[in-house]
């Protein structure tokens, strides 16, 4: 089956507690929210680009214990392929508790990567990248994803990555070979040691010749075109959760790209629905039509 987008990264199950402001440790506290959900940045972004009518498929590891079988529902549920995940029995996804403030919609997350196994080059088969429009992947799995990136080279197929944290030399090989390159500024502050957003698109951008954008929630964000850097202010929102706001960021400036808009529409669009995303309780408890971000672009 040819798919338009083909994701690879962390699987995650997002444990999500809105946590009260006066906690005494060692009491029971009844909460108003706490939901379970799949999350990270590879699926939420699966989920968002599915839910914006591409086909769309995730690929990794599955086996039968239950944060798989949540993990897996959880695509399903958004219309995410998952006939691309390969039985691998000793597989277990990450699991992450949230804890969301209730004044800021800031998170504090706790996470395991226990038995948890990333995509290994052996069981990539290039035809499934080869016959798609676009591949989308994190900097967590990186072995397969570098592979990945240099399957979608060999085939032009363009690309979009999500990464944020992880060893330096290998950030910068994924950043050389990417065609989309979407950092938050800390990540890019982490790689370039500088600070201004400024500064660090122009320093990303000796190590490669693919678009790169930098993110910096309520601050916007920054893109790199024709040796000009453009700025996209966020949209003002009701901040409920910021959970999968950057998640959401990436799969809306991907389906905007396959879409045929150009940088500045693609950063508007996905800035736009980001600002949904943050009105919500969870990163995939909600996602917005086109139509509804079109309004939201239509009254600015």
């Amino acid at each position: 089956m040819k798919f338009d987008v083909i994701v690879s990264g962390m699987m995650v199950v997002d444990i999500l507690a809105e946590v009260p402001l006066n906690v005494n440790l060692g009491s029971k506290h009844e909460v108003s929210k706490i939901i379970i959900q799949g999350g990270a940045p590879a699926g939420n972004a699966a989920c968002v680009i599915a839910q914006n009518n591409l086909k769309t498929a995730f690929l990794g590891y599955k086996a039968d214990n239950t944060l798989s079988l949540i993990a897996r529902e959880e695509l399903k549920r958004y219309n995410v392929d998952t006939s691309l995940l390969i039985n691998n029995p000793d597989f277990q996804p990450a699991i992450a508790v949230v804890e969301i403030n209730t004044k800021n919609g800031d998170r504090t997350v706790y996470y395991s990567t226990n038995n948890y196994k990333p995509l290994l080059p052996k069981d990539i088969n290039e035809d499934w990248i080869k016959n798609s429009k676009l591949l989308l992947v994190d900097g967590y799995d990186v072995v397969g994803n570098l592979e990945l990136l240099k399957i979608a080279n060999k085939h032009n197929i363009p690309s979009v990555l999500d990464i944020e944290a992880g060893d330096i030399s290998v950030l910068k090989k994924m950043i050389s070979l990417g065609s989309h390159i979407i950092l938050p500024l800390e990540g890019a502050q982490m790689i370039t040691e500088l600070d201004l957003p400024e500064e660090c698109i122009n320093a990303l951008s000796l190590i490669t010749n693919g678009q790169l954008v930098i993110t910096d929630g309520a601050n916007g964000s920054w893109a790199l075109e024709n040796e000009r850097i453009i700025h996209q202010a966020a949209f003002p929102t009701e901040v409920v959760d910021t959970t999968g706001c950057g998640d959401a960021f990436h799969g809306a400036y991907a389906s905007a790209l396959l879409k045929g808009k150009n940088l500045a529409k693609r950063l508007e669009y996905a800035s736009a629905y980001a600002s949904i995303i943050a009105t919500h309780f969870g990163g995939r408890s909600y996602f917005p039509s086109t139509k509804e971000v079109e309004q939201i672009l239509l009254k600015k």
